[in-house]
């Protein structure tokens, strides 16, 4: 004989992901993009969002993605930068990579792509 136990409903916890913060800030000529937390599959089109949505009502002369306070970073946090790279350039802007995390960096330079950004 098994008994099985069953949690009450109203005893569960409810796993809730980790949230992407992005702040926007003005310095100069730049326009900085602050993320915090994870840059994966379902993060990372918010970031692309809010960039498309930068150049698109007239690019900065500079966008400065601050990754310092990025936690989690794997392949979709690689293609997102591919992607706002690419969108940043054909808009006619510069982009630059400030202060990328530690993981951020370790993922970049494992995919060998860590010098194809300009980075402060």
């Amino acid at each position: 004989m098994s008994v099985h136990h069953a949690q009450h409903p109203e005893a569960r916890e409810i796993a809730r992901p980790p949230t992407l913060s992005l702040a926007l800030a003005g310095e100069g000529p730049a326009e900085v993009v602050r993320v915090g937390g994870p840059l994966d599959l379902a993060t990372v089109d918010r970031l692309v969002d809010l960039v498309d949505r930068l150049v698109a009502g007239g690019p900065p002369a500079v966008l400065v993605l601050d990754l310092s306070g990025v936690t989690f970073f794997c392949a979709a946090g690689v293609n997102a930068l591919l992607t706002v790279r690419r969108r940043v350039a054909s808009a006619g802007c510069t982009l630059v990579v400030r202060e990328p995390s530690r993981i951020t960096v370790k993922v970049l330079d494992i995919v060998g792509l860590m010098d194809e950004f300009t980075t402060e």
